[in-house]
């Protein structure tokens, strides 16, 4: 009965190793599960171009631009700079800017289309695909190459 309680220890101690390592390697999972998921809006009407094709081209652009940029905002989030200026104890000026900056590399585009007089473009950014999209090189400026391997298509 000496013998089997420090075995029995031996084995307790040894499964909560055990699950403290499977415990850290759902955590790092967990890290990945997030997904990120933006819209962008564009008014085709105040498009520039000639036509409704031109304007609903410019517009598929556009709103597909202004849904990385809030794709951008959530992952990097927001730089604000504010400007106040006062007279005689008297607010005359209050301006302020905001800007964003940040490589979006991963993301998808969920649904494109058009609702009355906008175009809407929505995109998803899954983090379990991020680790496939790192193998980026950078130039000297640091901007990402991608190397796509080359293909014909018809």
């Amino acid at each position: 009965m000496k013998y089997h309680l420090p075995a029995l220890l031996a084995i307790c101690l040894l499964s909560a190793c055990s699950s403290n390592s499977h415990n850290s390697d759902t955590q790092s999972q967990a890290n990945y599960e997030h997904s990120f998921y933006s819209v962008g809006y564009a008014p085709i009407e105040i498009q520039s171009g000639d036509s409704f094709d031109v304007k609903m081209l410019n517009a598929i652009k556009a709103s597909k631009l202004e849904a990385y940029k809030e794709m951008a905002e959530q992952i990097y989030g927001v730089l604000l700079s504010a400007d106040n200026r006062v007279e005689g104890a008297m607010l005359k000026e209050d301006k302020i800017k905001a800007k964003v900056k940040g490589l979006v590399k991963g993301a998808r585009v969920v649904k494109s289309y058009h609702e009355g007089d906008f175009y809407i473009t929505e995109l998803t950014l899954d983090m379990q695909a991020l680790p496939f999209a790192s193998n980026a090189s950078f130039n000297e400026q640091g901007v990402s190459i991608l190397k796509v391997e080359e293909a014909v298509y018809y």
